[in-house]
């Protein structure tokens, strides 16, 4: 998404567009699978532009405990501040990117697919309390009981069993 800052007023707009499926291209673009809605108000006050960017989208998931796919919408966003000119910022933040004075957009395509990227969480968990699938007889203990008839012993416990005989 490409923000126009030529001869963009001082004071705020806003703006909104939609990403198509598939055209980040970044290595997990498969777990969205609908447009992205990208919504930006961009302020313009000095030599500053100030971007705070939302974005929603759902996201298609596999629960990493019992496969079940599952949809997840998300609302994302971000802010970032431009300033325009090579001369010093007295601005301790993170989030100050430099602009040459010549420059006619933004570009917001990076900044979008990394927090997309962040989003993806790291354990993904079909709810907070799913049981997973039994690593012997392969039921989803969501859904069924077990189907082992013995169930496995730890080996460390065997010398344990032999006293009880």
């Amino acid at each position: 998404m490409k923000i126009p800052i030529l001869h963009l007023e001082e004071g705020y707009h806003h703006f909104e567009d939609y990403i198509k499926k598939g055209s980040l291209h970044f290595y997990r673009d498969e777990i969205y699978p609908d447009d992205i809605n990208v919504k930006v108000e961009v302020n313009k006050f000095a030599k500053n532009i100030s971007c705070k960017a939302e974005i929603s989208t759902r996201m298609h998931l596999t629960c990493d405990r019992c496969l079940a796919e599952f949809d997840e919408n998300i609302l994302e966003m971000f802010d970032i501040l431009f300033h325009i000119g090579q001369d010093e910022l007295n601005i301790d933040e993170e989030n100050v990117v430099a602009l040459l004075p010549d420059q006619k957009e933004i570009d917001l395509t990076s900044y979008i697919q990394e927090t997309l990227i962040l989003s993806i969480p790291m354990k993904i968990l079909c709810r907070a309390d799913c049981k997973g699938i039994c690593p012997n007889c392969g039921a989803d203990l969501n859904k069924e009981e077990c189907r082992c008839i013995d169930k496995p012993m730890d080996s460390r416990w065997e010398d344990l069993k032999k006293l009880r005989k």
